[in-house]
């Protein structure tokens, strides 16, 4: 608790304010925004003073957590998947707590990708002793491959998936799926492009 108060004590003063006026865990529009009582054992949950060293962890929508900077200097409110926790994983939800909090904590709208309709998906870059991987992809795409078979599948990557998959639905379920983002590949003109690439802003 004394390290979750001395991180509170060089966040925002806006942020300061905000959680000394509330007593219970507050939620707006999908977001979980955290009172006092909550925030060490989220905090500890998550191991966020492991993965984001001096940084506070003050709310979360879904697998996604909200952090603040504890710098003593303000700054943005940020955002990352909390499956995969570094600095270069935050993204900015918010120029500062105030404009958050004033606009009833409301995302940012995330960009729509740049996808085709449908297109052949593929399997690929999966480790070689990924086989739990695997079994998740298969799931997901709703296929039938043998569990025999899914040792000979690894070794075969990149293979073909499924044909002509709808890429948006796709795309919407690796939203509950981070761990399979890196795997799941659509063919184009110029080989094979991921269907949630590292480059967007809710990637992770």
């Amino acid at each position: 608790m004394e390290m979750v108060e001395q991180l509170i004590s060089r966040t925002d003063a806006a942020y300061q304010r905000w959680l000394a006026s509330v007593t219970d865990d507050v939620v707006a529009g999908g977001v979980v925004m955290y009172c006092l009582e909550s925030l060490p054992e989220r905090n500890t949950t998550y191991e966020i003073g492991e993965w984001l060293t001096g940084y506070l962890m003050i709310g979360q929508e879904g697998d996604r957590g909200f952090f603040l900077r504890c710098d003593d200097g303000g700054g943005p409110v940020f955002r990352a998947d909390l499956g995969s926790l570094g600095e270069v994983d935050l993204d900015v939800a918010a120029p500062v707590f105030e404009v958050w909090l004033r606009s009833g904590f409301a995302l940012p709208v995330d960009p729509e990708p740049n996808l085709p309709p449908t297109a052949d998906v593929y399997v690929g870059r999966i480790p070689v002793d990924g086989v739990q991987l695997l079994v998740q992809a298969r799931k997901l795409l709703g296929v039938d491959w043998r569990f025999g078979d899914l040792r000979g599948l690894l070794a075969a990557q990149p293979f073909l998936a499924a044909r002509s998959a709808h890429l948006y639905a796709l795309r919407r379920d690796l939203e509950h799926a981070p761990e399979l983002r890196p795997y799941l590949l659509y063919a184009t003109d110029h080989g094979l492009e991921a269907v949630w690439p590292t480059g967007s802003p809710e990637s992770r």
